[in-house]
């Protein structure tokens, strides 16, 4: 199954997110940016959809998947 990825991540000293080529910033903080993507990713209706931090070149964090609101998780 391919999962729809929204990336998290810090550049130019600014927070945004990036979905299919489509970016959204600045955010003030890691966590707005984490929250406006995990609402982008429920609006989307993709069952597949997660939302991924990159905090650098080679670490990644996947810290919301598609279903988790239903299960109580978040």
């Amino acid at each position: 199954m391919s999962e729809s990825h929204f990336i998290v991540c810090l550049r130019d000293g600014a927070w945004q997110h990036t979905h299919r080529g489509t970016t959204s910033a600045p955010f003030t903080s890691r966590t707005a940016a984490i929250e406006a993507a995990i609402e982008e990713a429920r609006k989307s209706g993709d069952s597949a959809a997660a939302v991924i931090v990159q905090a650098s070149e080679t670490s990644t964090e996947t810290v919301w998947r598609s279903g988790q609101d239903e299960a109580g998780q978040q």
